[in-house]
């Protein structure tokens, strides 16, 4: 990574840190989540998440949907937040394996 991606991640990742600029991405989402129909917001509720934090790290567990979209939803968020994860850390010199 050169000097200039260093500093542009740095200063995401400065950003992120703030409360304001993650409730600021958040209620991005929710503004997005606000537009679908309400059959899939319903369904959205309906599937749990569970993060349970370990002593040096995290497990996340998705339930299922009886809905398609709402499946498909899921399996985006997982491979994008699993993208951005990996990345941030690859970015600050760490080795990352993704274990399928």
């Amino acid at each position: 990574m050169n000097h200039k991606e260093e500093k542009m991640f740095d200063q995401l990742q400065q950003m992120m840190a703030t409360p304001q600029a993650r409730e600021m991405v958040f209620k991005m989402i929710a503004q997005q989540v606000a537009q679908a129909p309400p059959e899939r917001r319903e369904a959205l509720s309906r599937v749990t998440v569970t993060l349970e934090k370990t002593g040096r790290g995290m497990h996340l567990e998705v339930g299922h949907s009886d809905d398609p979209q709402v499946e498909e939803v899921i399996r985006g968020a997982i491979e994008n937040w699993t993208d951005m994860l990996s990345r941030g850390f690859q970015s600050m010199g760490f080795k990352v394996e993704i274990v399928e």
